[in-house]
C-alpha cells in the first residue's frame, strides 16, 4: 500500500513539474511581448516593401498537339497529297519534348526576338523592365563580346538620332535611327516602333547580354510536359515578369520548332529532286542529239518507211536496249548508294533509290535514313560524345555494312543481266547486218531515240511525284492554344508573404529569447537553482527599489517586510525545537561574491527576529568589507578585530542597534590585515559561547565563501547556514560550487535565500507571487500602483 502511494505521489510531482515548466516558459515569452510586437511589425513592414517593389512573376502557357499515330494523335494521312508522301514518319513524343527544350531552338528564338538586349526604364526606387513599353527595337546582326554585361544609357537627342553612353567609362556612341549601324559596338539597327512618339524624355538603360547565357536562363524558366500519359498534347509553360515577352517566346518557339520539323522531313525529298533534275538535264541533251541524227539521216537518204523485217528487228532491239538502259540506270543508282554509304561526310545527301525494287535494300536504306535523322536530332539537344549517341552510331555502322553487302549482290546480278542482254543485242545486230546498210543505220539511230524518250518520260514522272510529296509535307504538330498569360501573378503571393512574415516575426524572437536564455550564465529564477543544487530554498526576497537599508519594523506592511517575516518563520522549522540547554541559536549567512546583498539581508533578518521578542545579536564578521555598521549608522571604531587581538573585552564591543531594544550589533572594528588568522584563534569560540549564553539568536554576517575561507572557518560554530543568491547577479557555476559544499556538508543545515527578485519578470514573478505578497496587497505598496509614463517606458525597455 505504501509503495503504491509513493508511485502515485511521484507521478503527481512529475505532472506538477511539467505544468510549472510550461507555465514558466509561457510567462517568459509573454514577459517579452514588446520583442514580439517589434519583430512582427518589422517583418510585416519588410513584407509590404517586398511586395511593393518585387517584380511579379506570371506564367505564360500554350498547348501543342503532336501528331503521333502510336499514341492516338491525328494521323498524317487521309488525303491524296498525304498518300503521295513517300518519306513521312511518325514521331516519338518524348523526343519532341527534349527538342522543344533544346538550346538550338531557344538560341533561334533569342536571335529572332533579339532577347540578348535587355531594356530597363529608370524609376524612383528601382528600374523596371521596359520590354512591353520600349520605344525602339534593337536588331542585332553581330555584337562585340567585349560589351557583354555592360549597361548603356539610351537617349534620343532628336527624332532621327540616338545616343548610347556607357555609365562606367562615359564612352558615347551616336547614330541614326532606322539605319544599319557599324561601329565599335557591332552591327545592329535601332528601329522605332509605335511607342516612340509617346515616349517621354526619360532615360532608357539597355544591357547587352551573352546570347548563350540568355538561352540558359530562359531554358530554366521553360517547362514542357505531357497533359496526360495517354495523349500527345504538350503543355508549354514559361515563367516571366513580363507577360508579353513570355507570349512572344512561346509563340516563336513553336514557330521555330515547326520550321525545324519541316526541314527534317523535306531533306530526303530535296535530295531526290536534285538527283532527278541532274539526270533530266543529261537525258534531255542526249535526246536532242538523237532526234537531230534521225532528222538528218532521213533527209539525206529520203527514207520514209521500213520493211516488216526491219520493224520486227527494231522492236526486238528496242525492247532489249530498253532493258539494258534500265539495268544501267539501276547500276548507276547502286553506285550512288555505294558512294553514299562509304562516305563519312555529315552533309552527304541521301541518294535516290529509284528503279531498285529489292525490298531488303529499300528497307535498309530507309532504316539508315531514319537512324541518321535521329542521330542529327540528338546532336541538336546533346553534346558530341554523349553516351546516348553510341547505340545509334553502332546501328548506323551495322546498317551501312548490311547495305554494302546487299548492294554488292545486286551489282553482281545486274552485271550478269547486262551481259546477257548485250549478248541478245549481238544476235539482233547480226540479223540487222543482213539488212541493207541504210536501213540498218536508220534502225540504229531510231533505237537510240526511243531509248532516250522512254528514260526521259520516266524521270519526268518521278519528278512530279517528288514535287507533290514536297508540296504535301506539313508539320507533325498543331497549335491548340496560342500563348496566353495568367491574370494574377504566381509569385510573390501576398497571403503567403504576409503569413511568412508573421511566422518569422514570431520565430525570430523565440529564437532570440531561447538563445539568450541558453547563453545566460546567471541565476534568473528558483528553477535555475533547483536544476543546479539539491539544497533547499528557505525563502525569496523582492528587489528593494527604495534607499532605506532597514525595511522591517513593527509597523511595516510592505511585501518585502513580510518576506523577511516568512523567512523568520521558516527558521523555526529549520532549527527545530528549543535547545534543551537554553542556549541561543547560531545562524551563519554567506554568499558567493560581493554585491549579492548579504549585509542588507542579514540586517533585516536580525531585525525581524528582534521584533518577535527574540534577543538577537548581529556579528559583523565580514572583516574585509563590513557594511552592517554603515547600514545602522553605528560607530565602528571598536569591534571584533579589537577583541580578537586582545585589545577589548566582550562587553566593550556589544552595542545596541538603535532600531529595536532586542537587537544588538557587534561591529567589525578596524579592518585587520589578517582576518583569516584572527578567526582561527580561540577567542572567537569564547565569544560565540558567551553570546549563546546571553542571546536567543546569534546571527553572523560572513565574507563570501567564493572569495575567502572565513565562512568555512566559522561554519563549525553555527547551527544553520543561509546561502544568499541574487537574481541576475550570482553565476550558475557558483551554485554548482556551492552544491559541492552542500554535499560535503561543509556547512550545517545549508539553505538558500534568493534575493533581489523583480516583480513582473520573465520567469513568472508577478502579483501574488511567492507567499501571496505583491504590490497593492498592503497599504505601504499602494504608492507603486500609479505608474508614470517614464516607469512604463522603462518597463518596456527592460522587457527587451
Amino acid at each position: 500500500m505504501n509503495s503504491e502511494d509513493n508511485v502515485n505521489g511521484n507521478s503527481v510531482i512529475t505532472e506538477n513539474e511539467q505544468t510549472i515548466n510550461i507555465r514558466e516558459t509561457l510567462n517568459k515569452y509573454i514577459f517579452h511581448w514588446p520583442v514580439f510586437m517589434l519583430s512582427i511589425l518589422l517583418f510585416l513592414v519588410l513584407a509590404f516593401f517586398y511586395l511593393r517593389y518585387a517584380e511579379p512573376v506570371y506564367v505564360v502557357n500554350s498547348t501543342l498537339l503532336i501528331k503521333d499515330d502510336k499514341k492516338g494523335g491525328v494521323p498524317s494521312g487521309g488525303d491524296l497529297l498525304n498518300e503521295l508522301d513517300l518519306f513521312g514518319s511518325s514521331k516519338v513524343v518524348d523526343n519532341e519534348i527534349e527538342i522543344l527544350k533544346s538550346k538550338t531552338l531557344m538560341r533561334k528564338v533569342v536571335d529572332r526576338l533579339n532577347l540578348s538586349i535587355g531594356y530597363k526604364a529608370e524609376g524612383r526606387v528601382i528600374n523596371s523592365d521596359a520590354y512591353s513599353i520600349k520605344p525602339v527595337d534593337i536588331g542585332v546582326v553581330q555584337m562585340d563580346s567585349l560589351w557583354y554585361g555592360k549597361v548603356l544609357a539610351l537617349t534620343f537627342p532628336s527624332k532621327d538620332t540616338y545616343l548610347l553612353e556607357e555609365q562606367e567609362t562615359g564612352k558615347r556612341i551616336t547614330g541614326t535611327l532606322n539605319e544599319l549601324q557599324r561601329n565599335s559596338l557591332g552591327i545592329y539597327k535601332i528601329s522605332t516602333n509605335q511607342n516612340f512618339k509617346g515616349w517621354k524624355k526619360k532615360e532608357l538603360n539597355i544591357t547587352i547580354y551573352d546570347p548563350q547565357l540568355v538561352v540558359d536562363r530562359y531554358l530554366g524558366f521553360l517547362n514542357v510536359a505531357l497533359s496526360s500519359k495517354q495523349s500527345t498534347v504538350l503543355n508549354l509553360g514559361f515563367e516571366t515578369t513580363v507577360p508579353k515577352r513570355g507570349k512572344d517566346i512561346l509563340n516563336t518557339l513553336i514557330q521555330v520548332y515547326n520550321e525545324a520539323s519541316l526541314a527534317d522531313k523535306n531533306k530526303t525529298t530535296q535530295s531526290t529532286m536534285v538527283f532527278i533534275d541532274e539526270r533530266l538535264k543529261l537525258i534531255s541533251g542526249e535526246l536532242n542529239d538523237v532526234e537531230k541524227d534521225v532528222e538528218g539521216f532521213k533527209s539525206s537518204r529520203g527514207l520514209t518507211d521500213l520493211t516488216s523485217d526491219a520493224q520486227l528487228y527494231l522492236e526486238n532491239v528496242k525492247s532489249n536496249d530498253a532493258k539494258i538502259n534500265e539495268v544501267e540506270l539501276q547500276i548507276s543508282v547502286v553506285k550512288d548508294i555505294q558512294r553514299y554509304v562509304t562516305s563519312n561526310s555529315a552533309g552527304e545527301k541521301l541518294p535516290s533509290i529509284m528503279g531498285i525494287n529489292d525490298p531488303v535494300l529499300l528497307g535498309q536504306v530507309t532504316q539508315l535514313s531514319d537512324l541518321q535523322l535521329k542521330h542529327d536530332k540528338l546532336l541538336a539537344t546533346t553534346q558530341p560524345g554523349n553516351p546516348l549517341l553510341g547505340p545509334i552510331e553502332k546501328q548506323i555502322e551495322t546498317t551501312r555494312a548490311g547495305i554494302l553487302s546487299t548492294v554488292e549482290n545486286i551489282s553482281n546480278s545486274l552485271l550478269n543481266t547486262k551481259r546477257e542482254l548485250q549478248g541478245y543485242n549481238d544476235q539482233y545486230q547480226n540479223s540487222i547486218k543482213r539488212l541493207p546498210g541504210q536501213e540498218r543505220q536508220f534502225i540504229s539511230i531510231k533505237r537510240q531515240q526511243s531509248i532516250k524518250e522512254t528514260l526521259y518520260l520516266y524521270l519526268l514522272q518521278k519528278k512530279e511525284e517528288a514535287v507533290l510529296s514536297y508540296a504535301s509535307t506539313v508539320a507533325d504538330s498543331r497549335t491548340v492554344d496560342p500563348a496566353f498569360a495568367s491574370k494574377t501573378p504566381i509569385n510573390p503571393k501576398r497571403k503567403i508573404v504576409f503569413l511568412t512574415a508573421l511566422i518569422l516575426g514570431v520565430i525570430l524572437p523565440i529564437g532570440y529569447l531561447y538563445a539568450k536564455d541558453l547563453l545566460s550564465n546567471k541565476i534568473e529564477s528558483s528553477s535555475d537553482i533547483n536544476k543546479l543544487t539539491e539544497a533547499p530554498i528557505l525563502g525569496e526576497i523582492l528587489y528593494n527599489e527604495g534607499t532605506e537599508s532597514i525595511v522591517v519594523n513593527a509597523h511595516s506592511r510592505k511585501a518585502i517586510a513580510e518576506q523577511f517575516r516568512a523567512i523568520r518563520t521558516n527558521m523555526q522549522f529549520l532549527h527545530g525545537k528549543q535547545n534543551p540547554s537554553g542556549k541561543g541559536r547560531v545562524t551563519l549567512l554567506t554568499s558567493s561574491m560581493s554585491g549579492e546583498g548579504k549585509s542588507f539581508v542579514s540586517t533585516n533578518i536580525a531585525a525581524a527576529l528582534a521584533i518577535s521578542d527574540r534577543k538577537t545579536v548581529l556579528l559583523e564578521l565580514d572583516l574585509r568589507k563590513p557594511k552592517v555598521s554603515k547600514y545602522l549608522n553605528l560607530a565602528n571604531k571598536t569591534g571584533l578585530s579589537n577583541y580578537l587581538i586582545g585589545k577589548a573585552e566582550i562587553e566593550d564591543i556589544i552595542q545596541p542597534s538603535g532600531i529595536n531594544s532586542n537587537l544588538f550589533v557587534i561591529g567589525s572594528g578596524p579592518i585587520p590585515p589578517n582576518p583569516s588568522e584572527l578567526l582561527i584563534q580561540p577567542e572567537i569560540d569564547i565569544l560565540i559561547n558567551y553570546l549563546k549564553e546571553n542571546f536567543d539568536e546569534v546571527f553572523i554576517d560572513t565574507p563570501p565563501v567564493g572569495l575567502v575561507t572565513d565562512a568555512q572557518i566559522l561554519a563549525k560554530l553555527a547551527d544553520a547556514t543561509f546561502y544568499l543568491v541574487r537574481q541576475n547577479v550570482t553565476f550558475k557555476n557558483q551554485i554548482s560550487n556551492m552544491n559541492v559544499l552542500f554535499r560535503n556538508k561543509k556547512f550545517p543545515k545549508l539553505n538558500i535565500i534568493l534575493n533581489g527578485v523583480k516583480l513582473g519578470g520573465s520567469h513568472g514573478y508577478g502579483y501574488g507571487y511567492g507567499y501571496g505578497y505583491g504590490y497593492g496587497y498592503y497599504s505601504d505598496d499602494n504608492q507603486y500602483s500609479n505608474r508614470t509614463i517614464k516607469a512604463i517606458f522603462k518597463d518596456i525597455i527592460k522587457r527587451f
